[in-house]
């Protein structure tokens, strides 16, 4: 059968929606772009609204950029992204972060991600059940949430965020409770959960349009 031509291969970028994807590629340095980026830019307010978040919510701010883009990168693994994780890791990389640390944040949302699925569970059930599966123990591992490269206050910053994306209530508030332990702020928590929220809307793109 003959390809048909889709309405998204049919448009040309404009100039502005061309000028977007390439501040993309220079304001992390990084040169590849996702595939579904580079369709998105059929939208030209579309590219530019993706490019502006993501200049002004991983800028340092009340947390260092370095540790947005460990914190964006996790949440686009979290998410199945491979081509945002991979922009991101990149990302990541030129700001100093070593393939250590990139490795061990996505371990870190990985692990996170298997206690959202069960506690999200727990959320759900109804109340007169309650305290039958509080009774339960939950027997998983967890060894990426400390024996790793990164410190502990970007563990917990990880997992705030992951933890909110995967709708997990309970995981949301015990690790907003470790990480003010830890010295995190609530100016810090809200800024991580703008990042996670330009970082999942990345990921989606560039798994959706690829």
């Amino acid at each position: 059968m003959p390809e048909t031509e889709t309405p998204t291969t049919a448009i040309k970028p404009t100039e502005k929606a061309t000028r977007s994807l390439e501040r993309l590629r220079e304001r992390f340095g990084v040169t590849a772009l996702p595939a579904g980026v580079e369709v998105l830019a059929n939208s030209e307010s579309g590219v530019n609204d993706l490019y502006m978040n993501a200049n002004r919510q991983l800028a340092d701010g009340k947390v260092e950029e370095g540790t947005k883009l460990l914190v964006a990168l996790a949440v686009a693994s979290a998410l199945g992204s491979k081509d945002a994780t991979t922009y991101f890791s990149d990302a990541a990389a030129r700001k100093g972060r070593s393939e250590q640390e990139i490795a061990d944040a996505i371990s870190v949302a990985t692990v996170c991600g298997i206690f959202n699925g069960y506690f999200r569970f727990r959320h759900q059930i109804p109340a007169d059940l309650q305290s039958t599966y509080e009774a339960f123990r939950a027997p998983f591992n967890a060894n990426s949430f400390m024996k790793v490269s990164i410190d502990q206050v970007e563990v917990e910053a990880i997992c705030i965020t992951v933890s909110s994306i995967n709708n997990c209530e309970k995981c949301v508030e015990g690790h907003i409770n470790k990480g003010k332990s830890l010295g995190i702020t609530d100016e810090q928590i809200d800024e991580l959960i703008r990042v996670g929220a330009v970082a999942s809307a990345f990921a989606r793109v560039a798994s959706s349009l690829a």
